[in-house]
């Protein structure tokens, strides 16, 4: 929720209450004045109530999103790593809640269950589940991958294969407080500096410039201090012409 739409309705729900309490202490015979107060008194409640519950709402929003990005690059690490990588980390994480022995190169083998590791950028196709599906165990085989495809979806249904996409993936890496300090493919803060100076000086952004200063120097015509428009809109003008030549594309 942006901040602008939950002042919105603080507003909003302050008048909706106010005007209503206003027109029910007239009917019960208030004064005018008791009733502007009692009615900016219950809006007032009725604001704090909603302030409450828009703020709580808020904070789950962003703890929300904050844990969806950190799923995704989690997941796009893993994706980067080696196949040696993937079955040592997987050993630990699996090992935190019962021990986990490495069976073979993304494979892992536990107790009661026979662990296949697939997390990678392209999702897991019917004929993986099919190579799968013909290693012999008696143990429940158990598919870990980011994205894994309709069919080969429903032919682990049928052929009793478990499959923990991203989400449970993410959980038990969690659980056993395994999230990487550092996660590959992220931007160094070298590269995020980079990023923030292309999207700055972008040559797209010369049209604002262009506009915002136009009406600053045609707001200098309607003021009495003309000298402040004339300067800070000129100075944009320059700046507009400055990306438009020197400015990052695309």
């Amino acid at each position: 929720m942006k901040k602008s739409a939950f002042i919105s309705d603080l507003i909003f729900t302050f008048f909706l209450t106010g005007v209503f309490f206003l027109c029910l202490f007239r009917y019960l015979g208030s004064s005018m004045v008791l009733a502007l107060l009692f009615a900016a008194l219950c809006g007032c409640i009725a604001v704090i109530g909603v302030g409450i519950l828009g703020q709580n709402k808020r904070k789950r929003l962003r703890l929300k999103h904050s844990e969806e990005t950190q799923k995704e690059k989690l997941l796009a690490h893993l994706s980067l790593l080696s196949d040696a990588q993937k079955t040592s980390f997987f050993q630990v994480v699996l090992s935190h809640s019962s021990p986990v022995q490495r069976f073979s190169s993304l494979r892992l083998t536990g107790e009661k269950e026979l662990y296949f590791l697939r997390i990678r950028f392209s999702p897991v196709t019917a004929d993986e589940i099919a190579s799968i599906s013909r290693v012999k165990t008696s143990k429940e085989k158990i598919l870990l991958c980011n994205c894994i495809e309709e069919e080969a979806k429903a032919l682990c249904e049928t052929l009793n294969i478990r499959i923990w996409t991203g989400n449970e993936v993410y959980a038990h890496v969690k659980e056993a407080d395994a999230l990487p300090q550092k996660y590959l493919g992220e931007p160094t803060p070298k590269d995020k500096r980079k990023l923030r100076l292309r999207l700055c000086f972008a040559k797209s952004n010369s049209r604002r410039f262009l506009v915002g200063g136009c009406l600053i120097l045609l707001t200098s015509l309607i003021t009495p201090f003309p000298y402040y428009y004339l300067i800070f809109g000129s100075a944009l003008l320059i700046v507009a012409l400055f990306i438009r030549i020197f400015g990052y594309t695309g």
